[in-house]
C-alpha cells in the first residue's frame, strides 16, 4: 500500500515540480510525455501482474513469468520509440523527453514482475518497500539534477541511471534472497501466459487510453502551455483512485478465495463497502476541491488556474466514477470475466476516441473535462451490467 501510495504521489508531483522549475510551456511536454509512458508501460505489464498473483494454483512457474516480462518489456521499449519517432514525428526536444520519460516506466514494467512474486508469497511488505524504495529514488535524483542544472533532458537521464539501480538494488536483490531467479527456455509457456492475459491487456490498455484520452486531444489540438493546466487540476482525480488501489489490490486473494469458495455474501458485501467508501471519499475530496484546490495548485505549480475552478470539482466528481469502473475492473478479473472485461473497455475507448478531439476542439479544457466524465460513466455502467449478469448466474448455480 505504501509503494502504491509513493509511485501515484510521485507522478503528480513530479509534473508540479516540472512546470514549477521549466515553465508551462516545457512542463507541458513532460506532462503528455508522463501521459503517453502511463499508457505504454501497459504493454510491459501486460496485466501479467494480476494474472500472476491470482494463479492459487501455481499454474505457471516464476521463471515463465519472468521469461515473459522480459519479452513483454522489450516489445513495450520498440513500441515507445516507433510512436514517438515514427508516428507522432514530434520536434526531436519533445521526442527526446517523451522517450526518456518512456524509458523510466519500463523499469517499472519489468520490477513489476519481482513484486508480484513477493505478493503472491505474502510479503506484500517487502512489494510495497521495493517500490517505494525505487519510486523515491529516480524521483529525487530528477528533482536534484533539474534544480542543478536547469535541464531536463540531462536530468531525465540521470534519473534513468538511478532507476536502474534502484531496481537491481530494491527488485532482484532483494527478490534473490527469498527466491530463485531465473528464465525458461519454454516458449510454448511463455506463449500461454501471454495468451491468457492478453483480453486483460487489451481492456487495461483501452482504460489507461480513456483516462488519457483527453490529455492527447489537448496534445494535438491546443498548446503546450494548456497541457499544463489541464494535467494539474487532472491531478486530484488521481488521489480517488489511488485509495481504491489501496483498498482493493491487498484484498485481490481474499476476493478470489471467497468468490472460489462460492461464498457469495461475503464477497459482494465486501465489493458494496468497498464502493460506499470510494463514494464518501469523492464527496469529501469535491468539498476540498472547491475550497482549497485551486489557489493550492496554483501556488504549487506556478500556473495561473483561477479560470478553472468548476472544471476542478467536476473532474474530481468524474473521478469518483473511474475509481468505481475500475474496481469493477479487478472483480471481473476475480471472476475470470475477461471477455466482459475486454468487451466493455472496447466500447468505452472507442467512445473516447470519437469523442474527445471534437470535444477538445470545440470547447477547449472543458470539453476535455466533459469527455472524459462521459467516457468513465459509461464505462461504470458497463461494468455493473457483466457483475449483475455474473450475479444472477452465480446465484442460480448456487441454489
Amino acid at each position: 500500500m505504501i509503494g502504491s501510495g509513493v509511485y501515484a504521489a510521485s507522478s503528480m508531483l513530479l509534473s508540479l515540480v516540472v512546470i514549477k522549475m521549466v515553465g508551462a510551456s516545457q512542463g507541458g511536454i513532460f506532462s503528455i510525455a508522463i501521459t503517453l509512458s502511463q499508457m505504454l508501460v501497459y504493454i510491459a505489464y501486460f496485466e501479467t501482474r494480476t494474472f500472476q498473483v491470482t494463479d492459487s494454483t501455481n499454474k505457471f512457474t516464476f521463471s515463465e513469468y519472468h521469461t515473459t516480462k522480459i519479452f513483454l518489456c522489450l516489445i513495450m521499449i520498440l513500441t515507445s520509440a516507433v510512436y514517438v519517432f515514427v508516428i507522432q514525428q514530434y520536434y526531436l526536444e519533445k521526442a527526446i523527453i517523451v522517450f526518456l520519460v518512456c524509458l523510466l516506466r519500463f523499469q517499472d514494467g519489468y520490477a513489476d514482475v519481482y513484486e508480484a512474486q513477493l505478493q503472491k508469497q505474502g510479503r506484500l511488505d517487502l512489494a510495497g518497500k521495493s517500490l517505494a524504495y525505487r519510486t523515491i529514488l529516480f524521483s529525487v535524483s530528477l528533482c536534484v539534477s533539474l534544480l542543478l542544472t536547469d535541464d531536463l533532458i540531462l536530468s531525465l537521464i540521470v534519473s534513468n541511471i538511478f532507476g536502474l539501480a534502484g531496481v537491481w538494488i530494491f527488485d532482484i536483490e532483494v527478490m534473490g534472497v527469498v527466491g530463485k531467479i531465473s528464465i525458461t527456455r519454454d516458449m510454448e509457456k511463455v506463449k500461454q501466459i501471454i495468451v491468457s492475459c492478453v483480453p486483460l491487456f487489451v481492456g487495461v490498455f483501452c482504460w489507461t487510453y480513456i483516462l488519457s484520452a483527453s490529455r492527447i486531444a489537448i496534445d494535438g489540438n491546443m498548446a503546450s502551455e494548456f497541457q499544463s493546466y489541464y494535467q494539474v487540476i487532472f491531478m486530484p482525480v488521481s488521489v480517488i483512485n489511488l485509495f481504491a488501489q489501496f483498498l482493493f489490490r491487498p484484498l485481490l486473494p481474499r476476493f478470489a478465495e471467497d468468490y472460489n469458495s462460492k461464498k457469495y455474501a461475503d464477497f459482494y458485501g465486501l465489493l458494496r463497502k468497498g464502493i460506499a467508501g470510494i463514494f464518501v471519499l469523492t464527496v469529501i475530496c469535491m468539498a476540498g476541491a472547491y475550497v482549497l484546490g485551486i489557489p493550492v495548485l496554483s501556488v504549487l505549480s506556478g500556473c495561473k488556474l483561477d479560470d478553472y475552478r468548476g472544471e476542478l470539482v467536476f473532474l474530481v466528481f468524474a473521478g469518483g466514477f473511474n475509481a468505481v469502473s475500475f474496481t469493477f475492473y479487478y472483480i471481473l478479473t476475480v471472476m475470470r470475466e475477461t471477455k466482459g472485461i475486454l468487451v466493455n473497455y472496447l466500447i468505452a475507448a472507442f467512445a473516447a476516441f470519437v469523442i474527445s478531439s471534437p470535444m477538445v476542439r470545440t470547447f477547449g479544457i472543458p470539453g476535455a473535462a466533459w469527455s472524459y466524465f462521459v467516457v468513465v460513466l459509461l464505462l461504470c455502467f458497463l461494468f455493473m451490467g457483466t457483475i449483475y449478469r455474473r450475479y444472477r448466474k452465480d446465484i442460480r448455480t448456487l441454489n
